[in-house]
């Protein structure tokens, strides 16, 4: 990006719009790991979890799925662990 003269209009509205899009990504992510380390039980866990390559996810990390914007998948399938773990 150049230093040269203020920012136009259209470039602050670009900049605004990235912001937004980084900051739902940020959300979707915590509230992800939020989740699976109430099942794993640590950090270091659901980091590993959302790092690790997965059949359930067609070898795809539930971190690749997050960032492409289908929190919702993984998110379906946490609760679907937590079932299992409650029986």
């Amino acid at each position: 990006m150049s230093t040269e003269g203020p920012l136009t209009p259209d470039a602050m509205t670009a900049l605004r719009e990235r912001f937004a899009a980084q900051s739902r990504k940020a959300q979707a992510y915590y509230a992800v790991m939020h989740e699976i380390k109430a099942v794993v039980g640590n950090d270091d866990a659901a980091n590993a979890w959302m790092n690790a390559p997965l059949e359930a996810f067609g070898k795809q990390t539930p971190a690749e799925l997050v960032a492409a914007g289908r929190e919702h998948e993984v998110l379906d399938a946490i609760r679907k662990l937590k079932g299992g773990a409650a029986k």
